[in-house]
């Protein structure tokens, strides 16, 4: 049966704006904080008073925002601006009810708060995770309007690009749009690519052309994506087989301005904890105890298990060996950094 598509939260927000339904609290999180701090303007724009946005506009920080101090901001009345606008930033008690700072008894009090606000403020919470059993998130998704700004797809962020060129006043053609778009690893699972990231890769490959059109050739110059994001598609073209791909990978990189060194060292990166993971596993732990045992982020470790399970415990260490050696031929003159970097993708 035929499911229709369900909208991004961008969307159902700009719908609301334009039809006035803004409720007075509003919870937004997700991964695209751009698209918050977006939602967030836009309402400051609509709602508050040129003349008076340093007394209508109150932006409360994690550092600085305890729970009487946010009831306090959404209770002081404006005379100017048609709504006042507070803005409650990464607020821990979103994430913990047992946050650092903060008792129970004043999340509960915000969360009752929440319910019977001032109608004419309109306050904010916001944050990249929220833990959905906490009090507080629980209370705002029973009263609140929730948006969920998590990544947006293909279309949408073809249209976002388009939209920035065209008030740049640059042509970009539909394939050179779209080497941009993979150039970027927004859609990898692995990227801590975002929106913020691509905006500023946008106005580097503007700057880079000559002002009236942008060819393959700027992309190719001025794109840098994520690194890591490059290293996990390199190594998805290495384990299928499919070594033109991890060569065109590694071009991009190069091209883009990444140095031999730094795509080494994110290498290295990559297969020492594979070889780590890889270990653990035949030692039979699993993904918390290895998280607990080897630190860093449990969701690095979780996205390189897969990875892992494709090489053995031999093989890691012999291509381990290999860029190692590629790390001493460079910085020792012997070989290249590019022609290094081929000779050990291709004996892989």
């Amino acid at each position: 049966m035929y499911k229709k598509p369900v909208k991004h939260s961008f969307k159902v927000f700009s719908e609301n704006l334009k039809t006035g339904n803004i409720d007075q609290v509003i919870l937004m999180y997700g991964i695209e904080q751009y698209l918050v701090k977006w939602a967030v303007d836009t309402l400051v724009k609509k709602y508050v008073n040129p003349a008076t946005l340093s007394l209508d506009y109150v932006i409360l920080d994690e550092e600085n925002a305890s729970c009487s101090q946010v009831i306090e901001a959404c209770e002081t009345f404006s005379m100017f601006s048609e709504r006042r606008v507070v803005w409650v930033r990464n607020f821990k008690p979103l994430t913990s009810d047992s946050a650092k700072g903060y008792s129970k008894e004043e999340i509960k009090e915000l969360a009752e708060y929440t319910a019977g606000s001032n109608d004419k403020t309109i306050l904010i919470f916001s944050s990249e995770e929220i833990k959905a059993s906490a009090i507080l998130p629980t209370a705002l998704k029973k009263k609140a309007q929730c948006y969920h700004f998590d990544k947006i797809d293909k279309a949408e962020l073809s249209s976002f690009a388009k939209k920035r060129f065209k008030t740049s006043g640059v042509e970009i053609t539909a394939r050179a749009l779209q080497m941009l778009i993979e150039a970027t690893g927004y859609f990898n699972k692995e990227s801590d690519y975002r929106l913020f990231n691509f905006e500023n890769d946008i106005q580097k490959v503007i700057a880079h052309s000559d002002g009236s059109k942008v060819t393959e050739q700027d992309i190719e110059r001025t794109v840098s994506g994520d690194l890591d994001t490059f290293v996990f598609d390199m190594l998805d073209g290495i384990s299928s087989n499919q070594k033109d791909k991890a060569f065109q990978i590694l071009y991009n990189m190069l091209h883009s301005g990444s140095d031999p060194f730094s795509i080494i060292g994110a290498i290295v990166s990559q297969f020492e904890l594979m070889l780590s993971v890889r270990q653990l596993r035949e030692d039979g732990l699993d993904l918390s105890a290895m998280h607990k045992k080897l630190g860093g982020s449990e969701y690095r470790i979780k996205k390189l298990i897969p990875y892992a399970n494709k090489y053995s415990v031999e093989k890691l260490k012999h291509t381990l060996s290999g860029i190692y050696e590629v790390d001493r031929n460079i910085k020792t003159g012997l070989l290249d950094g590019q022609l290094a970097l081929e000779m050990f993708i291709a004996s892989i």
